[in-house]
């Protein structure tokens, strides 16, 4: 697949905010335009004052994956950035559903089979 044209866009940044957001980019092991380009389309996984560590319940390369796959699936019909911030919303989905799931309460002992 071929690598998708981007325009730039041009942010001003104190020295301060862009040493941050170059901090925060490290931390996340990404490129701090791709950090900017996560915020600025309102990707679920990075928040919009997000610490310098990670806090997303699934892992980076979990992330990569899935916006891989979803460039696979969509064959050059949809925007990359279309797609991350879809396969990030369907991460926490996902997680999500996980959590409910563990945090229903069974009555200690009850059978798990149908029969």
């Amino acid at each position: 697949m071929p690598a998708e044209k981007r325009t730039p866009v041009k942010v001003y940044l104190t020295a301060e905010e862009n040493d941050h957001l170059t901090r925060q980019a490290k931390a996340l092991d990404i490129e701090r335009g791709q950090l900017i380009r996560l915020r600025a389309l309102g990707d679920p996984t990075i928040a919009g004052k997000a610490p310098a560590t990670p806090t997303a319940h699934f892992s980076l390369k979990t992330y990569q994956n899935a916006v891989t796959a979803a460039s696979r699936a969509a064959r050059g019909c949809a925007p990359r950035a279309i797609l991350e911030s879809i396969a990030a919303a369907i991460l926490c989905s996902i997680h999500a559903d996980d959590q409910t799931q563990t945090t229903v309460a069974r009555p200690i002992g009850a059978s798990q089979t149908d029969g």
